[in-house]
């Protein structure tokens, strides 16, 4: 369950989110973190390429990092 902070808090991050929602994601699943609000879904999953597609001109980078216990981690920088 996302937190209050981590929920949409401009215009932008809504668009993102109805983006995300529309293909099937839970609301609960989304979250805007940190001050540079970074975008996570789900468990640091990986969005598909259809998604991806339509979040063009939102997201202007795919961050992957690999963690010893879980595997690639996934997270997206914006475009604020």
């Amino acid at each position: 369950m996302r937190l209050e902070s981590e929920a949409p808090q401009t215009q932008f991050e809504t668009e993102v989110e109805n983006i995300l929602v529309a293909n099937g994601y839970n609301k609960d699943d989304i979250q805007f973190r940190q001050d540079d609000r970074y975008l996570r879904v789900s468990y640091w999953g990986y969005l598909s390429d259809k998604v991806l597609d339509q979040l063009k001109g939102y997201i202007k980078e795919v961050v992957d990092v690999y963690d010893d216990d879980c595997g690639t981690l996934y997270f997206y920088r914006l475009n604020h």
